[in-house]
């Protein structure tokens, strides 16, 4: 054998010494995320869609390999493919040292994935240990008889791995109640038991239960600047009157700890007896936990998307033609979770949709059934009068009388209130239409850029602007067909068009007006404020003088006055046209207004309101 073959040799034998235990590291055991929101794609390459984010250490079985990339189980029993330089190998331990858990509660609920939106599959009680499959924050999934696997909150187990029975609740347990409990008692059956999960304190990793807003000060009353979601881990900075801050897209960002999630995760079993003590009547199965009323959810729009997350930036699994039925899951926010006919499921936008079922009664006589979330119920018939709650999407009132534009409504606790007759859909009474001069127009909105062209990009929270223009359209179309307007969307969800084809709608139907949406950009981020473009003289330029009015009326946006653009979309245009760039992504104050719900509401009014103006002033009379 030649010096040279065997020195080639020799580097053969150190590189498969060295490559195959690495592969053996991927090929079994789990892997550990080590960096925050990591992607996780439908496909093992960058350009396969992404399914989900994972925060910073989460640990996740391996399926397989393929080059570079690895498959992995999720915590909610799917699979999806990571980057292997995002994620290290962990060693596994021997099945010796295999740890389990048991119920420190009866009916403890086990859940699909490591929050408590997930919903329940199963439940388990004292007595039984479960081998531990994963850690994620405070939730640990566990083996199930039959192969399946599922979640419990670590504070409702204990570890039982070296205890020689499994009859003594609160011994060697995963999350210690707190003191002031029946030390070591276990919780009643009737009763059921209430442990509170432990707070948050000072530099502690916090799995969140809910889904809460993102505010850069502690005041829900400010815009928010993004929304968390419910499994996501964050790092308590401090805490201080009900709010908690945390790291948060490169600022220290504030969530508020009043959320709707229980204190506790215990079916209680149902009984015909609600004095308590002495209690003869016999407790439901623990393996049949109590089911929900089934709701319905139906599309409102065509093309509705269907997407992998409760949020308009992630992965789109379907579009929906309008009318379709859905049966509701779970709710998230304004978000919902839900069933196709054709089984698959995924999260559609609450105020795309009309939720009927058991909990939103379909009243006898005529009602109103609400269209936008969180909308103002008031005490009189105008914006002048006190607000005395909100309602949400999909719910139903009987309309007692109306009072101009607004109707007085019987709420569920049979107290009385007014709602603007334009948010909502009326049945069985005429709608509102706010002003005549709407009704039979034909109007184009165009929500600039889609599909992959993003648009700009928000400078402090990567805010999308497809994405934002997206929302305000979608607003402002429903405020339009409200008013009697006929509206077409160049898009309705996230897709990419010519900017010929998005003149050829306008054109080809022969539209009143046609309005793009848009957001804007600038090197010099002091730089701020909201511009209306128009390119020809005329009705395209009083379109665009008197949307510029209400638009920065309506939201308080610095007024940098509507001018002359030479933009294609309206250079191009036969119809009257204009381009309106409602926030500046580039700036601080103006990003994380446009990001709010409520300030994208407030951009579609005004946007409506100088339209409305505009109809006006071409025939007075009928204003």
């Amino acid at each position: 054998m030649s010096v040279r073959q065997k020195i080639v040799r020799s580097l053969l034998t150190i590189v498969c010494a060295i490559s195959l235990p690495v592969s053996s590291a991927w090929a079994a055991g789990s892997v550990q995320v080590t960096v925050d929101k990591l992607n996780v794609r439908s496909g093992p390459s960058l350009q396969d869609a992404v399914v989900t984010t994972l925060p910073n250490k989460t640990v996740l079985p391996v399926i397989s390999t393929k080059n570079d990339w690895v498959q992995v189980k999720l915590p909610n029993g799917q699979s999806g493919w990571v980057a292997n330089w995002l994620v290290s190998a962990q060693q596994q331990p021997a099945p010796a040292a295999a740890k389990t858990v048991e119920s420190t509660t009866t009916n403890l609920n086990v859940r699909s994935g490591p929050s408590q939106t997930h919903p329940v599959i199963q439940t388990i009680n004292p007595g039984t240990r479960y081998p531990i499959v994963q850690k994620n924050g405070d939730w640990i999934m566990i083996q199930l008889s039959g192969g399946k696997t599922g979640w419990v909150a670590a504070w409702l187990v204990k570890d039982s791995s070296s205890a020689s029975t499994g009859s003594t609740p609160g011994a060697g347990t995963a999350g210690t109640p707190p003191t002031g409990q029946a030390g070591g008692n276990p919780p009643s059956t009737a009763g059921g038991a209430v442990i509170p999960k432990p707070s948050a304190v000072q530099g502690a990793s916090l799995t969140l239960e809910f889904a809460p807003y993102v505010y850069p000060t502690p005041d829900a009353s400010t815009p928010a600047i993004g929304q968390l979601h419910a499994g996501e881990t964050i790092t308590v900075l401090t805490q201080q009157n009900g709010w908690i801050q945390f790291p948060y897209d490169g600022v220290n960002a504030w969530i508020s700890t009043n959320s709707n999630a229980p204190a506790q995760d215990t079916t209680t079993a149902p009984s015909t007896d609600t004095g308590g003590a002495g209690n003869t009547s016999t407790p439901a199965q623990p393996s049949t936990p109590a089911t929900p009323a089934e709701q319905t959810a139906t599309v409102q729009t065509d093309g509705l998307n269907l997407r992998s997350e409760s949020n308009t930036s992630s992965a789109i699994l379907a579009t929906l033609p309008i009318g379709s039925k859905l049966k509701v899951l779970e709710k998230q926010g304004d978000w919902y979770r839900v069933q196709t006919s054709a089984g698959k499921t995924g999260w559609v936008a609450g105020w795309l949709v009309t939720v009927s079922g058991a909990n939103t009664p379909t009243p006898s006589g005529p009602y109103v059934t609400i269209i936008n979330a969180n909308t103002n119920v008031r005490s009189g018939p105008g914006t002048e009068h006190s607000v005395l709650r909100q309602v949400q999407t999909g719910e139903k009132y009987s309309i007692e009388n109306r009072e101009g534009d607004w109707f007085k409504v019987t709420l569920s606790d049979g107290t009385t209130g007014y709602v603007a007759g334009w948010l909502v859909a009326a049945s069985g009474a005429p709608a509102v239409i706010r002003s005549q001069a709407l009704a039979g127009k034909l109007i184009v909105v165009d929500p600039g850029h889609g599909g992959n062209d993003n648009g700009a990009t928000g400078s402090s929270f990567s805010t999308l602007e497809k994405t934002v223009n997206l929302q305000v359209s979608l607003l402002l179309r429903n405020k339009l067909e409200a008013a009697g307007a006929k509206v077409i969307m160049t898009r309705a969800d996230d897709r990419k068009l010519t900017l010929q084809q998005r003149v050829d709608v306008a054109v080809q139907n022969k539209a009143d007006i046609f309005v793009s949406i848009h957001h804007n950009t600038h090197p010099n981020t002091a730089t701020n404020g909201s511009i209306v473009f128009f390119y020809h003289q005329g009705n395209s330029s009083k379109l665009a003088s008197l949307v510029q009015n209400e638009l920065v009326k309506a939201t308080n946006y610095k007024d940098l006055q509507s001018r002359f653009g030479d933009y294609f979309v309206l250079r191009e245009n036969s119809v009257p046209s204009i381009l309106a760039e409602i926030g500046f992504l580039s700036n601080y104050n103006d990003e994380i207004r446009v990001r709010s719900e409520k300030q994208q509401d407030l951009a579609a009014e005004g946007l409506f309101k100088g339209i409305v103006q505009y109809f006006n002033s071409l025939h007075p009379q009928g204003g």
